[in-house]
């Protein structure tokens, strides 16, 4: 500020003393040349008198008279009313010449008096004429290089530059000292601003009463200022501990995709975990995946919000292409990027569309037999008494099958919306002999030898859940038994978990069987199911209750050597026994 305070009156005090030395100048100029007129004109009007212009020697008399009065040199020509020249105080030089077309000479004739200024190629110089008709036929022009003027002006110059050089020294220090002492006080408050901005009351502070108001401006934006600091800094921390907090991933970038914001989810699934976020970092530098890329250039020009599915492995998520747009000009100053982790949705959705075809096709197929053999006994195709009873016997079996198979859609669908609001304390020794006792007479006729061994764990859990859990891994160790074989049961809890475990010596299931086992409707053997009369959910009932309270379910198989299913439920404390 002092030195821009300094350059103004540097400025304006130059700037002064030009325009006045310039208009000294043109003043002392206009006076000098009208002076050197007037002189002319005086001394051509005092000696105009004819008889002074009568015979070269009387011409020649009065014109050393005129130049011994004067310190300069001037010229003094006598023209006849034809142009020529009568008489010329420098006839030595070319005068030959007709004269009659000078404007001064014109005018003389014309009007008795005449004047002009002009470059004259005789002299070789500007000159001023003035004309004087002396009678009827002749006139008597005075004229003066005009350079003369401008020498004495030169010689005027250097006098009026060391004025200004001496003025503009004194300006110089004044300045100085003006600009000082106006900001002394302005220095002052700077070095006490701090003082004027916490408003301390035991603090003197001395500043002009032009500055206290400023002062008092100060202070409120100072107050301002801070609260809107503070205001910025909590949601900037409320934004960054929601982003960053966030399962999705969140990425902000700009009209040139430069990066402005990422959060530790959205660079995981970027796929670029020790991404560092510096100033103008590329999108590019962040993933570069052909088909990202392709589409934050499509949103961001063709201000278009897309969503994208992308397969990354096992999982897969989902882009949101949102544009940042300014309301005013509507124009895109940015793009947001939201990721979405939707691999349980997808598995979801292929496991509702697998479970539709299978259900379709499950439930198909009891149907047509039905159907057919009803339409066979319709049509009068089978009339044997026995025949008709035996297909009826067999359109009752599929019938029954079918409802089982309904029965346990429901059951799984139950399973799969169920909550916990109806759990309870469940005495798994008494649930597990209750399901025995249900299957007793299925696993003599099979001869197949059921053992339980359990203590008295107690489970909050939906007692029908876990009834139907063990009936349903108990019923398949039964079914595909062997002759002569043992289901053994064991139930027993430690400080972590409670485990159920279930255990035969039937004929076991193939390696490449195992992972499959717990989908809906899948069978190891589609050749038995029709003998056994299962349904193809009932591991899969299992595999839900387990995970409805948090368990896990876990497979040993050897073929022909048997099958142990075990399953461990997670304990919360809530458990007494």
């Amino acid at each position: 500020m002092k030195k821009r305070l300094f350059l103004v009156i540097m400025i304006i005090s130059v700037t002064a003393s030009a325009f006045a030395f310039i208009l000294s100048v043109l003043v002392y100029y206009d006076f000098y040349v009208l002076d050197v007129k007037n002189q002319l004109k005086t001394i051509v009007e005092l000696s105009s008198e004819s008889e002074n212009w009568n015979g070269k020697d009387k011409i020649s008399s009065t014109v050393n008279k005129i130049l011994n009065a004067v310190d300069y040199d001037m010229r003094l020509t006598v023209i006849n009313e034809r142009g020529d020249v009568v008489y010329d105080n420098w006839a030595n030089r070319d005068i030959s010449e007709n004269h009659k077309d000078r404007p001064e000479i014109t005018q003389a004739f014309d009007d008795g008096i005449g004047e002009n200024t002009r470059y004259s190629h005789t002299m070789q110089s500007d000159m001023y004429y003035y004309a004087l008709k002396i009678n009827d036929s002749e006139v008597l022009r005075a004229s003066r290089k005009v350079n003369s003027i401008n020498s004495m002006f030169e010689r005027v110059t250097p006098m009026l530059l060391f004025l200004f050089a001496g003025l503009l020294i004194l300006v110089y220090i004044a300045a100085n000292s003006f600009t000082r002492k106006i900001m002394k006080p302005v220095n002052q408050m700077a070095e006490s601003l701090d003082e004027m901005l916490e408003g301390e009351k035991n603090k003197r502070i001395e500043i002009y009463d032009e500055f206290e108001p400023l002062s008092f401006k100060i202070r409120e934006q100072k107050v301002k200022i801070n609260r809107y600091i503070e205001e910025l800094k909590y949601e900037r921390d409320t934004i960054g501990m929601i982003t960053e907090n966030m399962r999705e991933g969140f990425i902000l970038i700009n009209s040139c995709k430069h990066i402005l914001s990422i959060n530790a989810s959205g660079k995981c699934m970027a796929g670029n975990e020790n991404f560092n976020l510096d100033n103008n970092r590329n999108i590019m530098e962040l993933t570069r995946n052909f088909e990202i890329l392709k589409r934050v250039d499509a949103s961001i020009k063709q201000n278009k919000h897309i969503v994208y599915d992308m397969a990354a492995g096992h999982r897969c998520f989902r882009y949101y292409f949102s544009p940042v747009i300014e309301q005013q000009k509507q124009d895109v100053t940015g793009l947001l990027i939201l990721i979405e982790d939707v691999t349980i949705q997808k598995d979801a959705e292929t496991m509702r569309s697998e479970f539709s075809a299978n259900v379709s096709h499950e439930l198909k197929t009891p149907l047509t037999t039905m159907i057919g053999f009803a339409e066979m006994i319709k049509e009068g195709l089978i009339t044997d008494p026995e025949s008709i009873k035996k297909y009826c016997g067999m359109i009752n079996d599929e019938g029954l099958r079918l409802i089982a198979m309904i029965e346990d859609i429901i059951r799984l669908s139950k399973i799969e919306g169920a909550d916990s609001k109806d759990d309870s304390l469940v005495n798994l020794n008494e649930t597990a002999t209750e399901v025995i006792s249900l299957l007793q007479l299925k696993a003599d006729s099979l001869n197949v030898k059921l053992n339980l061994q359990a203590g008295n764990v107690l489970m909050k859990a939906n007692k029908n859940y876990i009834s139907e859990l063990l009936y349903n891994l108990v019923d398949n160790s039964i079914k595909y038994n062997k002759n002569n074989g043992s289901v053994n049961i064991y139930i027993n809890k430690t400080n972590k978990f409670i485990t159920i475990k279930v255990k035969d010596t039937g004929v076991g299931i193939a390696e490449e069987h195992q992972d499959r086992i717990f989908e809906r409707f899948y069978r190891v053997d589609k050749s038995r199911f029709k003998e056994t009369g299962g349904t193809g959910l009932g591991l899969s009932i299992v595999k839900h209750i387990t995970e409805l309270y948090g368990g896990t379910v876990q497979l040993k198989s050897r073929e022909h050597k048997g099958t142990e299913i075990t399953i461990k439920f997670p304990v919360y404390g809530e458990y007494d026994e």
